[in-house]
């Protein structure tokens, strides 16, 4: 049986971000329960032994992909939206950043919004909190522009938090890096349309070059998490 190592932290190991990419790939395209760690293996040329010194298994594998995502999350849209000052910037940032990560990243953005049956017990509240801080952070951004609105009736905003998310979720299900459709377009067609439906005269997309690209993202970043 391998020795296992404590898994590197996902900033500032590229190698784990490739494996965590790949694999995450690997169990879109397979589902969680066909895809073995060999499959994995091979994929990122690696023995099954050199596998194991990054992650103990697939279950861990899982929650590392997760906690992966969730850190790009954090850092390269909520840490970014959330310092816009007004409510309508501050959703604007937020819905665009977040249309944004899940083009550039759509198998883990898959593995997080539909694998979670997969997690170990012990794991599954760990991501479950930081779901639902992303889910609030979304709900109360859409609070702060419709008060501001002062609308009347006003949306419920869980119910508009949670349309909004199933909305960018489906990107995920249709969209193809070849489409005419560039990415930078699809963000900004994507986020107006969620902005209309709760801003009566929305404000510009952000400019997507202020997140980080595939690139920079993995580098080493000074914020280090553990993944387990």
């Amino acid at each position: 049986m391998p020795t296992y190592q404590k898994p590197p932290t996902v900033n500032d190991d590229a190698r784990a971000v490739d494996i965590y990419r790949e694999a995450a790939r690997i169990i879109s395209e397979k589902g969680f329960d066909a895809t073995s760690m060999g499959d994995i293996a091979e994929t990122v040329d690696l023995t099954k032994g050199g596998l194991y010194y990054y992650i103990k298994g697939k279950k861990a594998l899982l929650y590392a992909i997760m906690n992966f995502v969730l850190n790009l999350l954090e850092d390269d849209v909520i840490s970014i939206a959330g310092e816009e000052g007004d409510p309508d910037q501050r959703l604007a940032s937020l819905l665009s950043g977040y249309v944004r990560l899940v083009i550039d990243e759509p198998s883990a953005m898959n593995i997080l919004v539909n694998e979670e049956e997969g997690l170990d017990a012990s794991y599954r509240p760990k991501i479950m909190e930081r779901k639902r801080a992303f889910t609030d952070f979304l709900r109360e951004s859409i609070v702060g522009v419709l008060e501001r609105q002062q609308r009347t009736p006003m949306l419920d905003p869980t119910v508009a938090a949670h349309s909004v998310l199933g909305m960018v979720h489906g990107v995920v299900l249709w969209y193809k890096t070849d489409s005419d459709l560039g990415p930078d377009e699809l963000v900004d067609q994507v986020t107006q349309l969620a902005l209309r439906g709760l801003i009566a005269d929305p404000p510009a997309t952000p400019d997507p070059k202020v997140t980080r690209t595939d690139v920079e993202r993995s580098r080493p970043r000074g914020k280090k998490r553990q993944v387990a």
